[in-house]
């Protein structure tokens, strides 16, 4: 085996220890760049969005020196500062926090912050940080589906028509996820001005649907491309409906972003404290990460109660009561995450039920497709639920995609449904 060959299988952890990786890495920057430059040039609203692009790399030229240079003695305090930067910026108003409307940046220069900092923040946490790995820390494609990329590896020596083969069944449900089955979810939106029970109920239900399909879409499409190009990054979403109780559905949601609050918070605290305060933490910690707001502690709060209950119950084998624990979890922790405004949260979690003209009136006016997105997201759940346990669905990583007649009705939806106009078409974090 040659030495080349030998090199190019190995497992980087941003080192990039060789110039030829080094050299693939780079080109993999401008060829990613190639590909979102040509996506966001049809739906620029000025040109300060294609700046965009560069603005990821000036940032992390700006991180490196300034870490190298000054910060490396602190790198802990600086981890922390990089972690939470979303958060001071969303406190003075630089940028949206989240909710359940599309809302850009009130500052675009600031795109793709929360995604990049978390990123630095875990390297610089790690001591990690060399000049090596910027062109991936930089990638836009990376920036738009979070931190994915802490192991990257390289699979060139796999022909190109193998991993084609492999990864297209990945590229095409992403598609469909985003396109076909999230994006026209988005007219549904009106409801979250409604404050009656059955309407929050159904917001909060489409609002899960939307979040996962698009974001886990996109994830999908862009862990499709590296495969294309001979790079391997982790599944940003292992199927998390097909959880059985609410730590399951968190090792399966935005695993990424969970890396981060491993090593950053959870392993530091559990070490000192117990696991509950550190599961307090953890949680609290994402609530920030996402925006300084009420709702957004609330969140954290919510869901490190279920998780510590959840521990509990399987403790004690009461795996029938902690899923039941799960799906009110969801809907209700979704429900709080995306109501930024806590009086009207307030009137939402108090439940009261009145005439749900408003749901009427407006499915009155939903588009057909939206409801057949919605009929395709809920059996899409079901599946991942309901066959859990069977061969192809029990590792979680989306292999049943690579049953033919599977990919051949994927391939009908994307022909039959792609085309349509019906909702708004945005990556859900993309608004900073």
């Amino acid at each position: 085996m040659s030495d080349k060959f030998t090199k190019d299988k190995e497992e980087i952890f941003f080192g990039l220890s060789n110039e030829f990786i080094q050299t693939r890495t780079f080109r993999l920057y401008l060829f990613s760049v190639f590909i979102y430059f040509s996506w966001v040039i049809t739906q620029r609203e000025s040109t300060l969005d294609d700046l965009k692009i560069l603005l990821p790399l000036l940032f992390s030229f700006l991180i490196i020196f300034s870490y190298k240079l000054y910060l490396e003695k602190f790198n802990k305090v600086f981890a922390y500062i990089l972690f939470f930067s979303i958060s001071f910026t969303s406190l003075f108003g630089i940028t949206n926090v989240m909710d359940g409307s599309f809302a850009l940046s009130t500052n675009p220069i600031l795109y793709g912050l929360a995604f990049y900092s978390a990123f630095f923040a875990f390297h610089v946490y790690k001591k990690s940080i060399n000049m090596a790995f910027i062109w991936v820390a930089a990638n836009p494609l990376l920036l738009i589906t979070g931190p994915i990329a802490f192991r990257f590896k390289s699979i060139n020596y796999i022909k190109l028509k193998k991993r084609l083969s492999y990864y297209f069944p990945f590229f095409l449900i992403g598609v469909v996820f985003f396109k076909v089955i999230a994006t026209p979810l988005t007219p549904f939106f009106e409801l979250i001005n409604s404050t009656n029970a059955i309407e929050v109920l159904v917001f909060g239900i489409i609002f899960e649907l939307f979040v996962y399909f698009n974001f886990c879409g996109l994830s999908l499409i862009i862990y499709a491309i590296f495969g294309f190009l001979g790079f391997k990054i982790p599944l940003n979403f292992k199927q998390p409906f097909s959880s059985r109780n609410i730590i399951d559905y968190w090792r399966g949601w935005h695993r990424s972003l969970s890396y981060v609050l491993k090593n950053l918070f959870y392993l530091p605290v559990r070490n000192k404290y117990s696991i509950n305060i550190a599961l307090f933490v953890v949680f609290l910690s994402s609530a920030l990460w996402h925006g300084v707001s009420g709702n957004f502690i609330l969140w954290g709060a919510f869901h490190a109660l279920c998780f510590i209950i959840s521990v509990k119950l399987l403790k004690k084998d009461l795996k029938l009561l902690s899923l039941f624990l799960m799906v009110p979890a969801i809907i209700l922790g979704r429900i709080i995450f995306s109501e930024t405004d806590l009086d009207r949260l307030i009137l939402k979690l108090s439940f009261s039920i009145n005439s749900p003209t408003e749901l009427v009136n407006l499915f009155e006016n939903i588009p057909a497709l939206s409801f057949i997105s919605l009929l395709l997201a809920t059996l899409w759940v079901g599946l991942e639920f309901f066959l859990k346990d069977l061969r192809f669905f029990r590792e979680r990583s989306y292999k049943f995609l690579r049953i033919p007649i599977v990919q051949i009705f994927l391939m009908i939806l994307f022909l039959l449904l792609v085309g349509s106009q019906t909702g708004i078409e945005y990556a859900v974090y993309n608004q900073r």
